[in-house]
């Protein structure tokens, strides 16, 4: 387990690059325009504080903007303690003597900022430029310009090889350079791409904004995806146990062993810049608080226990901290310089811009302002006809008519308010959906949470939706069917935790003396279902008490899971997205079935939670869960898959991800019509595949050809009223 060892402080902005010379010293450089060279003074003793074990022995100047990236040049005759190299954001490359303050050399070049670095051999620098382009050095003189990227160039490596490189861009490739001629462009990442890290067997690993880690052959080919959650990674490096370590935006550090999570170390910083490999399996981070941390996985070199409380002290104010406007918390949105990074195309962010929530769109590669947010800092009710609500919007139901006023409260159903207001206005039937759709859109309200039952409701359209008796309506046209496209996230039912905590003592007597707790540790998880039940903040200490459940035998791990979907519905930001998905997954794999019964909740409740981040990443977050059709608890486990394919069809994706949902939901379609035979076991995630297919082909027309007409048409004959209408509809819009 890694423990804080060392704090390195000296900077006065982000530490946004570090690196180890040979002669043991740390070098880090910032956005203050300097690089610093730290000297050990203690390997560390239970006496010596974290931020006393290193000091600065020279820092370095001659950069007039931020510094992007630090490398260190072997050993020369000429130079026998070596040379470090600088990038900075003032398209300079520096090039410093150890211990010497000022650059004896500057490579001039770029037009834009140098954003990496890579050294080798005879001399060799490697850069990376905003101006897409990669630059070869040799003793300091250019010798090649390799141009194919269309975006920023965000990471470079010298690959074995004579005159081979790879680079890594914000245009979401990976390309191959050899003898100065691009050779293989790797394709794969959704986003931008930060980080590559070449292995010993020649193979190579990346990491991006998309979040994932990718293993790729020289060849093209990527061997494996590892997706660790939904925000930016940006650096990662090997280990010498065989692992990895990853960083990223949100104060992620993640430890990976074998494909999966060993670790997650939360830092007190909202990005986590870089991560380097130090001696003895330590782990260097440099981070958006001016701060580099040493991490040691070594008991004799963590850092002082006050000194590693203080650091968790940090990460639990920084999370939980209240200031809430509205609905939204301020603290919680990132400040202007979240728009110099890079973005997805139509992203949207919310901006603290000095206390205004403005809201940019990511179009063309730049971020443009689209509004602000007026209702964030307006507190105070509206009244419409004697009576107060949180939003009055106008409704233009006609031309030439003037808007009617509607008004609604957040805990509202838009379906009900839809209703209650064509009753209203004796508007007609048809304007229903229509209206829904306009109050979701324009008040935010409508995600409801959605009672798991085994009877049959309806909990697209809302328990309150009015359909008159034996009216059918007119043929539906794509887009006006009766019961999509529909916008209500799918959730589960959480029980509550104290009840947990009761099943988890009652469990703790039955497993191994090696899982077993302590009478103190049951306790503490007393005050953790408290705190959740009351809404009060959470610690990393509870976390980490929380993941030693995590690892009780499948027999007795459910009740430990239900308190991890308890915890994580009280704090939806406590838990990283990562590890939750990585939870559902491997417990939903397992035998027992209560285990996977309840590790589907939670992927149901995910998908509801980070439906963007979910579709963003659909193949790795779903695709490996309809292995689970597989099982002998098919009732159950097509219920919660067809919950977490809808979900997956609520906000808008791309074609290509469509097309994928409409394979997955046809293959659950006919499977329970082959493997479920009483049909009131399978009537309502029919109901829900049928819908979920609505959305797909109200969003994405050109995908009616591929929907799976024959199960559609077996399903127009089904009891379930509501069934046989979709897929009557279903069939009108593919006419």
């Amino acid at each position: 387990m890694y423990e804080l060892s060392a704090v390195l402080v000296g900077h006065s902005a982000d530490v946004r690059c570090c690196c180890m010379d040979s002669q043991g010293h740390i070098i880090t450089g910032s956005r203050d325009k300097t690089a610093i060279i730290w000297e050990k003074i203690s390997e560390g003793s239970e006496d010596t504080p974290a931020a006393a074990r290193w000091r600065i022995m020279c820092k370095l100047n001659g950069h007039t903007s931020f510094v992007n990236s630090i490398a260190v040049l072997r050993e020369t005759e000429e130079f026998p303690n070596g040379l470090i190299v600088t990038a900075g954001q003032d398209k300079l490359i520096n090039v410093y003597c150890p211990g010497v303050s000022e650059p004896i050399n500057q490579l001039l070049g770029h037009t834009e900022a140098v954003t990496c670095l890579s050294t080798g051999w005879h001399g060799t620098v490697l850069s990376g430029s905003a101006d897409s382009t990669v630059r070869v050095w040799v003793d300091f003189k250019m010798q090649e310009e390799l141009k194919g990227h269309t975006a920023p160039v965000w990471d470079v490596s010298i690959y074995p090889g004579e005159g081979t490189f790879l680079s890594a861009s914000g245009d979401k490739t990976i390309r191959l350079w050899k003898n100065g001629k691009q050779e293989t462009v790797f394709n794969g990442h959704l986003d931008a791409v930060r980080k590559i890290v070449v292995l010993l067997d020649n193979t190579f690993m990346s990491c991006g904004n998309d979040g994932t880690v990718r293993h790729w052959e020289v060849g093209g080919t990527c061997l494996n995806v590892l997706t660790l959650g939904s925000s930016f990674l940006y650096s990662m490096c090997l280990l010498a146990h065989g692992g990895f370590a990853v960083s990223g935006e949100n104060g992620n550090l993640f430890v990976v062993k074998e494909g999966v999570i060993a670790q997650g170390i939360q830092i007190p910083a909202l990005s986590v810049w870089c991560c380097e490999p130090l001696p003895g399996l330590d782990i260097l981070v440099g981070g958006s608080d001016g701060v580099a941390r040493i991490f040691s996985n070594s008991p004799a070199k963590a850092a002082p226990l006050a000194d590693r409380q203080l650091m968790a002290e940090q990460v639990a104010s920084q999370k939980h901290s209240k200031q809430a406007i509205g609905d939204l918390e301020l603290e919680k949105l990132q400040g202007v310089e979240a728009l110099q990074r890079t973005g997805r195309e139509g992203q949207t962010l919310m901006i603290n811009n000095s206390g205004a929530v403005e809201v940019y769109q990511c179009s063309g590669g730049a971020w443009q302002k689209i509004g602000v947010v007026q209702d964030a800092y307006d507190k105070e009710k509206h009244e419409l006809d004697g009576q107060k609500f949180d939003f009055v919007i106008d409704v233009d139901v006609a031309d030439g008519q003037a808007p009617l006023k509607l008004g609604c409260n957040k805990d509202d159903d838009p379906w009900v308010v839809a209703q209650n207001f064509i009753n209203k206005h004796m508007l007609p039937q048809a304007y229903l959906t229509e209206i829904s759709e306009y109050i979701m859109k324009n008040t935010g309200i409508g995600v409801k949470e959605v009672p798991l039952n085994s009877e049959y409701s309806d909990p697209f359209t809302g328990a309150g939706r009015y359909v008159p008796a034996g009216e059918q309506g007119p043929a539906a046209t794509l887009g006006t069917a009766r019961f999509y496209p529909a916008k209500q996230l799918q959730q589960e039912n959480i029980p509550d935790a104290a009840k947990l905590i009761k099943k988890i003592i009652e469990f703790n007597a039955l497993v191994t003396p090696a899982h077993r707790l302590t009478d103190s540790e049951l306790h503490h998880f007393e005050k953790i279902a408290k705190k959740t039940s009351e809404g009060t903040a959470l610690v990393a200490d509870d976390m980490v008490l929380v993941t030693k459940l995590l690892a009780w035998p499948a027999d007795h791990i459910f009740p430990c899971i239900d308190l991890v979907r308890s915890i994580n519905k009280a704090f939806p930001h406590f838990i990283p997205l990562s590890d939750k998905i990585r939870i559902a997954h491997s417990n939903a794999r397992k035998p027992c079935v209560p285990c996977a019964r309840v590790s589907l909740r939670f992927m149901v409740d995910i998908t509801a939670q980070h439906p963007q981040d979910c579709l963003d990443r659909y193949l790795d977050v779903v695709s490996p869960l309809m292995d689970n059709l597989n099982t002998t608890d098919k009732k159950f486990v097509c219920q919660s898959l067809s919950k977490i394919l809808f979900n997956m069809t609520v906000l808008n994706s791309d074609v290509s991800t469509a097309r994928h949902i409409l394979d997955s939901i046809s293959n659950l379609l006919e499977y329970m019509s082959r493997e479920i035979t009483e049909e009131k076991d399978r009537s309502l995630p029919e109901f829900h595949g049928l819908v979920a297919t609505g959305n797909l082909i109200t969003q994405h027309t050109d995908l009616t050809p591929f929907v799976h007409r024959p199960i559609i048409v077996k399903l127009t004959n089904a009891q379930l009223d509501k069934t046989r209408i979709s897929a009557n509809d279903i069939l009108a819009n593919l006419s």
